[in-house]
């Protein structure tokens, strides 16, 4: 009983996190922002608040500033791929921001996967009690997805460094929302998923970041750190919880040092 609800609960809801329908607001702006957050649904803490209509308090980019003293400003934006934050950090918004910035979090990626499995059918509930063939055309949307993500990640990249060039960056791979229970669907998320986080560690070695890992975190805890009861994919309180302790540790290493 507890493998099916999972299955109903993951699939079906998987399209709020790919195509939430609240509206929210505007970034939320502050004159004096030291930390500012980047990226979608996951930053903004979807589904923790009263509504949707602006960022969750609980949302980790807020937990992180409470520990560290620094004000955020929270610039997620649900629904969000990387094509979309690449556009926004071309705007004097966005780029004002990081100007100010002392540390900026980037979670972005999901979408730009999860809404092909969308288009596609793979989240259908009918489709979670049998085996997955992707089809030829299938996968090379995912392949040319995942092409795309490669090259905007280090663009990204090279802009927040450009905008703020001091400010600390921690970079957070993907978890995987569905949980081991969907034997079917389990499997092609992770290795899709993965194809990302191996793109992410790669920029992350490119660009001298650590990288907050998120994925092994959320692995095999999904029943607790992702709001499959609430019919959601989103991380539940506790799951921001802990994607706010990643950011935290990153935060708190200190460099090592080279000897001449």
């Amino acid at each position: 009983m507890k493998k099916a609800l999972t299955l109903m609960f993951t699939l079906t809801l998987m399209c709020t996190f790919i195509f939430p329908n609240a509206s929210f607001a505007s970034p939320e702006k502050s004159r004096h922002s030291s930390l500012v957050a980047l990226g979608d649904s996951i930053i903004f803490g979807y589904n923790l608040g009263e509504n949707n209509d602006t960022p969750s308090k609980y949302a980790f980019p807020y937990l992180i500033g409470a520990t560290i003293h620094k004000n955020v400003e929270n610039l997620g934006i649900p629904g969000w791929t990387s094509d979309d934050l690449l556009q926004a950090l071309q705007t004097p918004k966005f780029q004002t921001a990081l100007k100010k910035a002392k540390v900026v979090t980037l979670n972005i990626g999901s979408n730009d996967i999860l809404s092909l499995a969308s288009k596609y059918g793979l989240l259908n509930p009918e489709n979670a009690q049998k085996p997955i063939q992707l089809t030829p055309e299938q996968q090379a949307g995912f392949d040319q997805a995942t092409q795309k993500f490669a090259k905007n990640l280090p663009t990204i990249l090279k802009k927040i460094k450009h905008h703020a060039p001091s400010a600390k960056i921690v970079l957070y791979n993907l978890y995987n929302p569905i949980p081991s229970a969907s034997v079917y669907l389990h499997p092609i998320s992770e290795s899709i998923l993965g194809s990302l986080n191996t793109i992410i560690d790669q920029n992350a070695s490119k660009f001298h970041l650590k990288v907050a890992d998120a994925h092994a975190a959320f692995d095999e805890k999904q029943y607790t750190l992702v709001r499959l009861a609430q019919n959601d994919v989103h991380p539940t309180i506790e799951g921001q919880e802990v994607l706010a302790k990643l950011g935290e540790q990153i935060l708190h290493k200190k460099p090592k040092l080279i000897a001449n």
